[in-house]
């Protein structure tokens, strides 16, 4: 079904700009858009299951965006990061060390493991920021998750887990 496939897609660039969004509350608010910058962060988390579900009941074979979906996750996490380090919630001395890293660490082994790790240090920081200022919405992230968990269980142990576990084995082999 391409209609299926094609709200797949724009979700997933709604979700790119989702992370442009996220940057631009820690340019504008600073630390007080902490709890519009979490609401946007569960908005674009809810994007990514809702993009990959629509994407696998079309039925139709990966295109670009499907493909690259990756790239608007880490522009989701890149834009956590930003966030953080804008709002001075973390040093920039840190964000700097962690994105020569990431970069080199992606470029070096091109493994979607090593991508999948690296999203989860700015969603990471942005938990425990979230329970340090903002416990509410530190509880609400865990609900989602939970939640997402939940919904997602048949596949979760049996695909994703799998998918981290073998790239990870990837990356040891080098």
């Amino acid at each position: 079904m391409p209609i299926l496939k094609s709200i797949a897609n724009v979700l997933t660039i709604f979700r790119l700009v989702i992370g442009f969004i996220i940057a631009s509350i820690g340019n504008i608010q600073k630390k007080l858009g902490l709890k519009n910058a979490i609401l946007w962060l569960i908005l674009a988390w809810i994007t990514d299951v809702l993009d990959g579900y629509l994407a696998r009941t079309s039925k139709m074979p990966e295109d670009f965006i499907g493909k690259h979906d990756i790239y608007a996750d880490m522009t989701v996490s890149a834009g956590v990061l930003y966030f953080l380090t804008v709002s001075n919630f973390i040093p920039w001395k840190f964000t700097i060390v962690f994105v020569i890293t990431a970069i080199f660490l992606i470029w070096y082994f091109k493994e979607k493991a090593v991508a999948d790790g690296i999203q989860a240090v700015p969603y990471a920081l942005m938990i425990y920021t979230s329970f340090k200022y903002e416990p509410t919405y530190g509880y609400l992230i865990i609900a989602y998750l939970l939640f997402l968990i939940l919904i997602t269980w048949p596949r979760f142990p049996k695909e994703k887990v799998p998918e981290f576990i073998n790239g990870i084995k990837n990356i040891l082999k080098k």
